[in-house]
């Protein structure tokens, strides 16, 4: 039912259009008249090419009540009979011969809908690479994924030739119109199998799912991987690993990038370390990660286990952010050799949960992301406010996030302040999949905001030189939807190194144009990769956010930042609770406080938490007169010789243990 309740204006209205051809072509069916249903024909055409390409919400309902597209074929070519019945001059041997085409027509996609199947299988690999040559492995060139991807609703809508032949005769009364229609359908149909065919024969050239976990295990052996980044999970939280890429480039001991899940291999952002997806759990336990000793895990997640059971191997969380959610406490965490955190606060918290992580456990290692994250903030003509609340969570509990409770309230007050300022809205990337009422919060303020832009006169911007670099940005797009996943690990096994020095340039450059190509009042919505949540950190004078990692990496900034208590609890009771928000402008779900977190950056002398946030910032990040970096480096090192003692290398795992990546 939440299916129905929770359709869009679009997809109702391609819903009714979607009916309206077919009614259209039953019209023309009774009435007689081929004009009325080519119109209906072309129509259904055409909403199946928006299905396909546009409309995949409506796609998947109709699927879901057996409208899919076998079947409105099935009934297009029903109601093109129909029309040949009613006209005069059709004989019984003509309509038959019509049947007949339709039902070899059906019989030959049938067939090329197995032959994509057979071709996609013969074609997947059980692994997913990035960074690893694989032309042992003799894959061939991708076949065109239009054949491969979905191929009933390409293969099906070609029997527009023979409907529309039906149409000409109707029209012109001439056999051949139906002829040609037959005649055409067909060739193009028989020609799809054949390409199909002949892209089958080349798969074989792949060796067999064995042959290639064998040559996985070579390269293993090869390598000698002595750090393990692994990750799984949902394809909404690629996010996670992505921010630990740089810092495992960074690591100076051979890392390698073990992944789970296909669709995070697909939206891992481009790093230089190898990068090793294996989906099976049973392929992944039956590999030897030979002198590799640490495995670092940003997430809690049940597919963990199939690395932890890894004797060999010493188990650290590192998670993905350190914050005062229960998530950052979660009780799975005891099951890891020892877990790290950022500063003292994260030893802390494991102490009031009281979950069963040994204090001997945790290891203070700063947050290496942060290393590059600047104290000051970029010359605005107006003071910026960066409202990045956090996402609703899996349970009703209050607090959650202030976007339900507080977010319209806050932003149409930002909007009114006086000074004026400028918003940065920069909202969770799980926003809105669970709740609708943060669904709908979320559209509100995105509302206000342009509504705000159009008062005072923002217009269009010129967005051809930021819609360049994205452009150029694609190109580093390891899955564009243009080749299949085993021609994309082909590929980046010969990727140079040197591109990802190239793509942090260009990436730093589309920032710079993106914050100079917006004037300094005007309110954004930001969402997606880019621009970054550091970069935004590095445009505000002030953030407003709920209780998450988010408010643990500003503080390193050391600017005004303010929580919204929206738990029901006392301010004092809050601050006991979550002591990321010591030194945080507390505000209430109506904006009671935002007037004194404003005036902290915008009079001299008003803030009173400024030296509250330094010593807050030694406490969640640890010291700063040292690089994270560099304690990062350290507790891998440590840990690994510590692992190496307990499980000496053979004489085979210790050869070129020096040797970098």
């Amino acid at each position: 039912m939440n299916n129905f309740r929770n359709l869009s204006r679009a997809t109702l209205l391609g819903a009714a259009l979607l009916g309206l051809t077919y009614l259209v072509m039953l019209t023309g069916v009774i009435a007689e008249s081929w004009w009325v249903f080519a119109v209906g024909a072309a129509g259904s055409y055409a909403m199946d090419a928006l299905l396909l390409h546009r409309l995949q919400d409506l796609a998947k309902l109709i699927q879901q009540i057996r409208l899919g597209i076998t079947s409105r074929a099935l009934l297009r070519q029903l109601l093109a009979l129909g029309l040949l019945i009613t006209t005069t001059t059709a004989t019984s041997t003509g309509i038959g011969m019509v049947l007949l085409v339709f039902l070899l027509l059906f019989g030959l996609q049938l067939v090329a809908g197995i032959a994509a199947r057979v071709l996609r299988a013969e074609r997947k690999l059980p692994i997913v690479t990035r960074n690893i040559d694989l032309s042992a492995l003799n894959i061939p060139d991708s076949p065109p994924m239009p054949l491969v991807r979905e191929p009933m609703s390409r293969l099906l809508p070609l029997d527009a030739f023979l409907v529309f032949g039906v149409v000409g005769y109707v029209w012109f009364g001439s056999a051949w119109a139906v002829a040609a229609g037959a005649v055409l359908t067909l060739g193009v149909t028989v020609l799809g199998l054949l390409m199909l065919a002949w892209h089958i024969r080349r798969a074989r050239t792949i060796p067999s799912p064995e042959k290639v976990m064998e040559f996985a295990q070579s390269w293993l052996d090869s390598y000698r991987p002595e750090v393990v980044l692994y990750f799984s999970g949902s394809a909404d939280s690629a996010y996670q690993v992505n921010m630990w890429l740089d810092t495992m480039a960074r690591l100076p001991r051979r890392g390698v990038i073990v992944l789970r899940e296909r669709v995070i291999a697909a939206q891992l952002a481009p790093t230089s370390v190898p990068v090793l997806c294996v989906p099976a759990a049973t392929d992944l336990m039956a590999l030897d990660f030979g002198p590799a000793r640490v495995a670092l895990y940003p997430a809690n997640t049940g597919k963990n286990i199939h690395m932890l059971r890894n004797p060999m191997i010493k188990h650290v969380f590192i998670g993905h952010g350190d914050s005062d959610k229960i998530a950052s406490v979660n009780p799975f965490s005891k099951v890891y050799d020892e877990v790290w955190t950022a500063g003292r606060a994260g030893l802390d918290r494991y102490v009031r949960a009281q979950v069963g992580v040994r204090t001997d456990e945790i290891v203070e290692v700063g947050r290496p992301q942060l290393d590059s994250v600047r104290t000051d903030t970029a010359p605005n003509a107006v003071r910026t406010v960066l409202y990045a609340p956090t996402w609703e969570g899996w349970t009703d509990d209050p607090g959650n996030t202030s976007l339900i409770d507080a977010g319209p309230t806050l932003i149409a007050q930002l909007l009114k302040a006086e000074p004026g300022v400028r918003v940065l809205y920069k909202p969770h990337p799980f926003t809105g999949i669970r709740s609708d009422r943060a669904r709908r919060a979320h559209q509100k303020i995105v509302a206000l905001l342009e509504a705000a832009n159009r008062a005072a006169g923002h217009g269009e911007r010129d967005t051809r030189e930021l819609a360049a670099l994205d452009r150029r940005l694609a190109a580093f797009d390891d899955d564009r939807g243009t080749t299949d996943e085993a021609h994309n690990s082909r590929e980046e096994g010969k990727a140079d190194p040197a591109l990802i020095e190239k793509l942090a340039v260009l990436t730093e450059e589309w920032h710079r144009v993106y914050w100079e190509g917006r004037p300094d009042t005007a309110h954004l919505v930001i969402q997606g990769p880019r621009p970054s949540l550091y970069s935004c950190f590095n445009q505000a004078d002030l953030l407003i956010s709920d209780i998450s990692s988010v408010v643990a990496d500003f503080v390193a900034t050391e600017k005004p930042y303010a929580i919204t208590n929206c738990e029901g609890i006392t301010h004092e009771e809050f601050r006991v609770k979550h002591p990321t928000s010591s030194a945080a402008y507390l505000l209430g779900p109506d904006g009671t406080g935002l007037d004194t977190a404003l005036a902290a950056v915008h009079l001299e002398g008003a803030d009173d938490m400024e030296e509250h946030r330094r010593e807050l910032r030694t406490y969640l990040l640890g010291p700063s007169d040292t690089s994270s970096m560099s304690r990062f480096t350290a507790a891998v090192d440590d840990l690994y010789e510590r692992a190496a003692e307990l499980r000496p290398l053979d004489s085979t795992e210790s050869d070129n243990t020096s040797v970098g990546v």
